[in-house]
């Protein structure tokens, strides 16, 4: 009856130590997936960084006043049509 007992144990705690790492690695992938989504934080932490460096640098154009508001938009419909 012992060896049943011992037995029954382990595997319970094989299933237990299972599920555990499932429920683990499924948080990761999660975690990992929010963050893909989510972007980049800018150095302030005040918002997503765009990882495209043409749409940044045409943000940046924009924000100094470079360029007008039209302007802004045809490129950045420019950049994005694919998207």
């Amino acid at each position: 009856m012992c060896g049943i007992s011992v037995g029954m144990g382990l595997s319970g705690l094989m299933v237990m130590l299972t599920v555990v790492a499932v429920l683990a690695l499924v948080g990761v992938w999660l975690v990992r997936g929010l963050r893909a989504e989510g972007g980049d934080v800018n150095r302030l932490g005040t918002g997503p960084v765009d990882s495209d460096p043409a749409r940044e640098l045409l943000r940046r154009r924009f924000a100094a006043g470079e360029i007008d508001d039209a302007e802004y938009e045809r490129r950045l419909s420019a950049l994005t049509w694919w998207r």
